[in-house]
């Protein structure tokens, strides 16, 4: 069987988003993110302080999604945000390619990444995996649906110390 290979991730359009929203129904159904369906699913794919977002397809249609938004507490930093992956396609790379795009995106703006992740080992693998650095834990912030606050894992993907470590070793 020839192996799957992910389109490279490019920018979300507005065109894209319904089938962002389509794909994050599925991942909603599958695996409760976002653990409270929103009310507006496209608004919830575009929340204050976006930056860029990014798409990856299957087939020729949405399979995955990642976004970039300004953090007021990481000036420094831009926060990594709205990922999520098709369940039907799983395990074929796109959430690599999505991370990729996305450190392409952090490097090009010069900025590092971080991210919190609830209750996801597998998540955490994979973001441990493409060089993200676990740097503590912190209460969410929010609540699942049953009234629990769940405690967030944090991670930095130290783009810019890469960088300045990569030029130091030419």
């Amino acid at each position: 069987m020839t192996p799957v290979v992910p389109p490279a991730p490019r920018r979300r359009t507005d065109d894209d988003l319904p089938a962002c929203v389509a794909v994050l129904r599925a991942v909603h159904d599958t695996d409760r993110y976002p653990s409270t369906w929103p009310a507006d699913p496209v608004a919830f794919l575009s929340p204050p302080g976006l930056v860029t977002a990014l798409v990856v397809t299957a087939g020729g249609r949405g399979a995955g999604h990642a976004a970039l938004l300004t953090d007021d507490h990481e000036p420094r930093a831009l926060r990594l945000t709205r990922v999520f992956v098709d369940p039907a396609v799983r395990r074929a790379g796109h959430a690599r390619a999505l991370l990729d795009g996305i450190t392409a995106e952090l490097a090009a703006r010069g900025r590092d990444g971080v991210l919190d992740v609830v209750e996801s080992v597998p998540a955490e693998r994979l973001y441990r995996s493409v060089g993200w650095l676990r740097t503590g834990t912190a209460p969410a912030g929010w609540r699942f649906p049953d009234g629990r606050e769940p405690v967030a894992t944090l991670y930095r993907l130290p783009v810019t110390q890469r960088r300045k470590g990569d030029d130091a070793a030419r």
